[in-house]
């Protein structure tokens, strides 16, 4: 009798055995599965903000070309002589006796 219970025992073990390991391979293939999902849509997130850092540099180098823009007419409007040239130009202004002609185009 005891050698019918010792021919069982490794017979049942190998059966618990084998379902074990399929059951830890289930679920390490589940955790590879998910962390490649994972690295997939993190890398679709970092794809997306770097397109969005590019365009906020742009933005930004465009600001900083329109500030210096800005800060050269500020500089130039202290001097008398561009202040004239532009009063002429967009006004229309003329000296006392002078004369202006407009030219039709």
């Amino acid at each position: 009798m005891t050698a019918d219970i010792r021919k069982q025992e490794p017979h049942q073990n190998t059966r618990g055995s084998q379902r074990g390991k399929r059951m830890a391979f289930m679920i390490l293939a589940g955790f590879i599965i998910w962390g490649g999902v994972s690295m997939w849509d993190l890398m679709e997130k970092s794809k997306t903000k770097a397109e969005q850092l590019a365009s906020v540099e742009k933005k930004l180098a465009e600001t900083i070309q329109m500030n210096e823009e800005a800060k050269r007419e500020v500089a130039r409007l202290n001097d008398d002589e561009y202040i004239e040239q532009k009063i002429r130009a967009e006004l229309h202004w003329a000296k006392p006796d002078e004369t202006v002609f407009y030219v039709s185009k």
